[in-house]
């Protein structure tokens, strides 16, 4: 777990113990919503996949691994079964006739659409529960430290 005790022997939670729930929440709704509008072969794992894979243009699948911070083999076997399924495409990388791209088929890009509304739903009551303006402050945080955090990973690379 990722607490941790401080000096005066209380349990600490740190910042991303409630993102991880929320996370986790979030997935659990859309992998309901994707079984109920007929993607009830797309689970939590193939989400994440649709999360990095840009519409239109593609994405090689080395980027996808680094990407989704998982090894080659992984992300091969998560693209081989969408693939399977009808909701991701392998097709030539015109910068480079070596290389493959993996990009959404047209199945995908109607499940993305879903997927984007309930995601705007989602954010839309949790700015109703919290209000406009804490909800902008907390949205403005949030991007500050995703961007100071990401700065201070390229600075060591």
């Amino acid at each position: 777990m990722s607490t941790r005790r401080t000096d005066d022997s209380q349990e600490r939670i740190f910042v991303l113990d409630p993102m991880r729930r929320i996370e986790r929440a979030v997935h659990r709704e859309l992998e309901d919503l994707m079984s109920r509008t007929g993607y009830s072969a797309v689970r939590v794992p193939h989400l994440n996949v649709f999360a990095h894979v840009p519409r239109g243009t593609g994405i090689r699948m080395s980027e996808l691994a680094e990407r989704m911070q998982l090894t080659r083999g992984a992300v091969t076997q998560l693209v081989s079964y969408l693939e399977a399924h009808g909701f991701l495409e392998r097709v030539p990388d015109p910068a480079d006739g070596r290389a493959v791209l993996v990009r959404p088929t047209e199945a995908a890009n109607r499940g993305y659409e879903l997927g984007r509304a309930r995601l705007a739903e989602i954010e839309a009551r949790w700015e109703e529960r919290v209000g406009q303006q804490r909800w902008r402050t907390f949205k403005a945080v949030l991007e500050e430290v995703a961007r100071s955090q990401e700065a201070r990973i390229e600075d060591r690379i």
